[in-house]
């Protein structure tokens, strides 16, 4: 083939890479000048490493593709090499099978232009369609949910697909004889590591639960003791309520019923807020951040604002985002010079949002930290294994494309989470 049928091909091919990698990542522009400059520049590479005839030629130009996105799009080494992953399998496995379709209307798989633009244009075509209307940004979530699972699917599954790519350059005859077998072992071993991911993401799901509940159970149990405890008194209560019904002094009488009525609704008000809580692990998170608190001397109130939604979150999501708030909150407040240390926690909904709302009196956050405050290994605290609370909850909204606020209300420091 001539270099520009070569350098024609190689355009197309980079074209179908990038409308896959901008659906994982939309800082991959598809007609930046960055990603033109990536496909004028690559090709030519290609046709480069093609006159020299490396064996290895194509290896060498996915890494300067992924060496050229880290430099120019700003992309850790990480997300680069787990993204390339994803975007070099689902091209190749469309190549594989656009390639072995072609061999039933040939007598064989030949290097041509035609044949190469035949199965380089449908590939570019079913990319598109892909990246029009496929969910593949959603792989990047469970990247983070499950990072170490997916990475070593995708190298795994990546390594398999190179690996034929090299037979397919030191012996294209062996190829094309046995070009069905290839393709299904391809896509047989895909699905079995797909199904081993899919196992092993429903074993760490369930390790996660189990550990939750094993945590947070003894102060479910707390919670209910706590409840035993108040019934068990309600007798005292009405004895002391009918004493003072025989009063002779009647407003004397209404006043001190009034009183003693009212410091037992409010030392079961916190308590009976909780067990309309449906959710048994939000109830047990909140009340163990209310224990801390009340240890610390810290007041903890908790307020709804309308009904308490089922947040779209896995259990475990749910226990570290709240958990690193109200931790972050009591620790704020907590050694303060403060008149009443003391934490808020809305929870409720709003239109059609769910929000959490973390208030504290812990005072204002200086404008120079604001900025980073967010930022991984970030801390206004001393001390080691810092800065990664609000990290991660960051983390977790944004999965679920959601948004956190920092503001200043008053006394208060309030992050508002919507979901």
């Amino acid at each position: 083939m001539q270099w520009y049928e070569i350098y024609l091909l190689s355009v197309l091919e980079v074209l179908s890479l990038l409308y896959i990698w901008n659906k994982l990542n939309n800082r991959i522009g598809l007609y930046t000048v960055k990603s033109l400059f990536i496909m004028a520049l690559l090709p030519t590479i290609v046709v480069i490493v093609d006159v020299y005839d490396v064996d290895i030629g194509f290896l060498i130009n996915f890494i300067l593709l992924c060496i050229m996105v880290i430099i120019l799009f700003k992309i850790s080494v990480k997300d680069t090499i787990f993204q390339f992953s994803i975007v070099f399998i689902t091209v190749s496995t469309i190549q594989f099978v656009f390639t072995y379709l072609l061999t039933w209307f040939s007598d064989g798989i030949y290097y041509s232009l035609a044949n190469g633009l035949i199965v380089n244009t449908a590939t570019l075509a079913s990319c598109m369609l892909v990246h029009k209307y496929s969910t593949l940004s959603k792989i990047h979530k469970y990247l983070h949910r499950y990072g170490n699972y997916v990475i070593t699917i995708s190298l795994n599954i990546a390594g398999i697909i190179l690996l034929l790519m090299y037979m397919w350059q030191i012996d294209k005859d062996f190829v094309e004889k046995h070009i069905l077998y290839l393709v299904f072992a391809v896509i047989l071993w895909e699905g079995l590591n797909i199904f081993f991911l899919y196992q092993s993401i429903l074993i760490h799901q369930q390790q996660k639960i189990i550990y939750i509940h094993e945590k947070y159970i003894p102060y479910l149990k707390n919670m209910v003791n706590e409840v035993r405890e108040k019934q068990h008194d309600f007798k005292n209560h009405l004895n002391a309520l009918y004493g003072m019904v025989q009063m002779e002094d009647d407003r004397q009488a209404k006043k001190e019923m009034k009183q003693y009525i009212e410091s037992l609704i409010e030392g079961i008000k916190g308590t009976d807020r909780l067990l309309n809580i449906k959710d048994p692990v939000l109830s047990a998170i909140i009340y163990s951040k209310k224990s801390l608190a009340a240890e610390k001397g810290i007041l903890f109130e908790i307020e709804f604002q309308g009904p308490i939604p089922e947040y779209p979150l896995e259990q475990h999501e749910l226990v570290e985002l709240l958990g690193n708030l109200l931790d972050n909150a009591i620790e704020a407040v907590e050694n303060k010079d403060v008149n009443g240390p003391k934490v808020v926690l809305i929870l409720g909904t709003e239109e059609n949002s769910s929000v959490i709302e973390v208030r504290n009196t812990g005072g204002a956050i200086p404008q120079k930290d604001i900025d980073r405050i967010f930022e991984r290994g970030f801390s206004t605290k001393k001390g080691k294994s810092r800065g990664y609370g609000l990290y991660n909850v960051k983390r977790i909204i944004d999965r679920y494309k959601g948004t956190i606020e920092l503001s200043f209300d008053g006394m208060y420091t309030v992050f508002r989470i919507l979901l």
